[in-house]
């Protein structure tokens, strides 16, 4: 059993417990972008008051220095409270205005601040009465004071030249930073609301599905967060819903008592740059979830959103950080199905008629070992390219192949096979309408064991052999 679901499904959605049993799995991942493309922290510009310089005695012959500390605050949205940042993208611009008659040279510092790993520090000359200074840094790292507080020096050098001297002089300095993109960010983040798009995970079990109904004894749903955002996070399950497309459309909301908000954990400082897992598991004894299942669902969908709520300084976050929300559908063979019916239909063309005028007839022979505890009423309609039957492969007496002997609970394995044999013969004009066969379309009815009254399980070393041999009798003619 287990080779033969491993070749038909690629994508491995059948899996086994270590007791052989054997679920069926369904997956859907939402993914939240990082974290760089919800927080955005906005443009700063300052402009400070006027500083006056008083340079003491007549003509200024020689440097006279003027040192200024500037201190101002930074805008950041949602209530971050900010100690640290590490910006992988800043613009800088300093705009002096002025009227000192002499040559100046300006040194302005960030406070505990460093750009690749040393001091900060920016010199310069400034060559006219109105003049702006810009500056692009790629790896700056910024500490902040009390508040979102940013502090630095600057230090003005008056190169006297003898002119005379004009004071009181006046030095008016606006900042601007802009373009600022983190890379890290280190204390309390705030409050911010994550959007999360709605998942939708698929059971293609039920593509086919056509009446009938499995009764599944113990299905699951598991949520997991992959959360690398270093704050608590509360993931907020909106809704859940099995959705049912085939006819008769049906949809059933799955409620829960697991926590609602549900906080995820999150990484330390120490552990920056990993994802913290956790874990929620929604069964049959903490909702409706087999009230669910029992409509034969083509979809389980997932709508959540999240916010990150920080409380604490020694939160983080990092440009690539982000949440991932995964959902998981387990639906393990331990139940009951009743008529419960699949179709399909393939594409079939079994030759012209210029080969059939030489068979008087065609004999099919198929011997089935059946080691399932499943009932299966199984046809083979030939339809024509108009989609009429032309025959049926299996004859109406022979079409149900019974399931194997089940033995007690609770693990109701197979004890005994069962085997079948089943012929059909095709002649006369029931073999000539073969050739206007264009497709197959297969039916089968499926029932656990006592006609879907009964409890049963599936094992991955339970197995179906089925032998196909084909006979036909040649008449004289001449080929």
């Amino acid at each position: 059993m287990w080779d033969l679901m491993n070749d038909y499904d690629s994508t491995e959605v059948f899996e086994e417990y270590n007791t052989k049993l054997i679920y069926l799995v369904y997956q859907g991942n939402i993914a939240t972008n990082t974290m760089e493309n919800y927080i955005n922290i906005p443009s700063q510009n300052q402009s400070f008051s006027q500083l006056t310089i008083n340079i003491p005695g007549g003509n200024l012959s020689s440097d006279y220095e003027v040192t200024h500390n500037y201190t101002f605050t930074l805008s950041l949205p949602n209530g971050m409270i900010i100690d640290t940042m590490v910006l992988k993208s800043l613009d800088l611009s300093l705009n002096i205005n002025h009227n000192i008659n002499y040559p100046i040279d300006v040194d302005f510092s960030i406070n505990n601040a460093t750009v690749n790993g040393s001091p900060h520090n920016e010199s310069f000359s400034v060559p006219s009465l109105d003049y702006d200074y810009n500056k692009h840094y790629n790896n700056i790292k910024l500490r902040l004071g009390a508040n979102n507080q940013l502090s630095f020096d600057i230090k003005i050098t008056i190169h006297g030249n003898g002119s005379a001297n004009l004071s009181p002089y006046f030095f008016i300095l606006s900042i601007g930073m802009n373009n600022i993109g983190f890379s890290r960010l280190f204390g309390n983040l705030g409050n911010y609301n994550l959007n999360l798009d709605n998942d939708t995970i698929t059971i293609d079990l039920y593509n086919n599905h056509f009446d009938g109904i499995i009764n599944w004894e113990d299905p699951k749903i598991f949520l997991n967060i992959a959360n690398s955002v270093g704050a608590p996070v509360n993931i907020n399950l909106n809704q859940i819903t099995a959705h049912r497309t085939n006819p008769p459309a049906n949809t059933v909301n799955i409620t829960t008592s697991i926590p609602n908000p549900w906080t995820a954990i999150y990484p330390s400082l120490a552990e920056i740059g990993q994802s913290k897992i956790s874990y929620q598991q929604i069964n049959k004894s903490n909702s409706n979830i087999v009230d669910a299942f029992n409509i034969s669902p083509n979809s389980i969908d997932i709508i959540a959103n999240a916010q990150i709520n920080s409380n604490s300084h020694s939160n983080f976050v990092i440009d690539t950080s982000r949440l991932h929300l995964n959902g998981r559908v387990e639906l393990p063979f331990h139940g009951k199905a009743k008529d419960f019916t699949l179709i399909d239909t393939v594409d079939l063309d079994l030759g012209d008629s210029t080969y059939f005028k030489y068979v008087d007839w065609f004999m099919f022979k198929i011997l089935t070992n059946n080691f399932y505890p499943i009932d299966a009423d199984v046809q083979v309609y030939l339809l024509d390219s108009l989609n009429n039957v032309i025959d049926s492969i299996i004859p109406a007496d022979q079409r149900i192949v019974n399931s194997g002997v089940v033995g007690p609970g609770p693990d109701y394995r197979v004890l005994t096979p069962s085997a079948k044999m089943t012929t059909n013969k095709f002649e006369g004009s029931r073999k000539d309408a073969l050739v206007n066969v264009r497709k197959a379309l297969i039916k089968a009815v499926l029932n656990t064991t006592d006609h879907g009254s009964s409890i049963v399980k599936i094992y991955s070393y339970e197995y179906v052999n089925v032998r196909v041999s084909a006979q036909a009798q040649l008449n004289n003619l001449t080929f």
